[in-house]
């Protein structure tokens, strides 16, 4: 019984080292900059979804076939996506440095889009991008 225990825990002690096992990149790894830019479009679309679909089911339904759409719009497989964002989730400040970029991006086009209100027809003016 002594020797089982010693084994399990011997078998314990190996497996957990501090050292955490991160995946290498992807043969077919999505750029960083296209990234940034895949993410910045699944944000927008996931946004518009909360708000429009209150329903569980549905916001999902939508945002399965909606992701899919923004994906193609890259030329990205749906498992190529998962390969690659699996990789920058085990590199943290990469994939913070990613997820700021979107929200710079994000913020400028938000300041952007600086509704105006024109006072001789009272007309809705929207500031170019």
């Amino acid at each position: 019984m002594r020797i089982l225990l010693l084994i399990v825990l011997g078998f314990l002690a190996v497996r957990c080292s501090n050292q955490i096992d991160t995946p290498s990149a992807p043969d077919d790894l999505i750029g960083r900059d296209t990234m940034v830019m895949v993410i910045r479009d699944l944000s927008v679309l996931e946004s518009y979804a909360q708000t429009r679909y209150q329903l569980v089911n549905n916001y999902h339904k939508v945002m399965k076939s909606s992701g899919r759409v923004c994906l193609d719009k890259y030329r990205i497989d749906p498992r190529r996506f998962e390969r690659s964002y699996n990789y920058y989730t085990s590199r943290q400040d990469e994939l913070q440095s990613i997820y700021t970029e979107v929200m710079d991006s994000l913020t400028k086009e938000v300041n952007a889009l600086t509704i105006s209100y024109g006072k001789a027809n009272d007309t809705v003016l929207v500031a170019p991008r």
